[in-house]
């Protein structure tokens, strides 16, 4: 997922999108179409993501038929004012028992509103706070 993201393989990155994404971004097809347009935008604005990374798994999470879990996805972005790193919760859900997993980026959203758009999260699912800080 990370390498797809990073060399901009929107097609294969979408594989690993939780489907409800998918579905309100109106399909498979334009979510792509939207994503390479963020990109291509943000690339134009002086923003390129330079490195992504994840740690501190969670416990999983069983809720109905939903295997779900935490990460904390690190990325790394040049920008017009320097070099920027950022962390915030990414979290995973398995339909499966765990042999595919799909992805929820939070984008540094709480865990309130993360519950308005996918009720189905876990009530004791732990969406950290967005940090942010400038480096080299």
């Amino acid at each position: 997922m990370k390498n797809f993201f990073l060399t901009g393989d929107f097609e294969n990155y979408a594989n690993y999108t939780y489907p409800k994404i998918i579905e309100m971004m109106g399909g498979k097809s334009n979510m792509i179409k939207v994503t390479k347009q963020g990109m291509t935008k943000m690339k134009n604005n002086g923003f390129t993501f330079t490195d992504l990374n994840f740690k501190n798994p969670s416990e999983f999470l069983k809720k109905e038929n939903e295997l779900q879990c935490t990460l904390t996805q690190i990325i790394v972005m040049e920008t017009p004012r320097g070099k920027i790193e950022s962390e915030y919760t990414l979290i995973g859900i398995s339909s499966d028992e765990g042999q595919n997993w799909t992805f929820i980026d939070t984008s540094g959203k709480d865990k309130e509103t993360m519950l308005k758009h996918f009720p189905n999260l876990h009530n004791e699912i732990i969406i950290k706070p967005k940090k942010q800080k400038l480096i080299e």
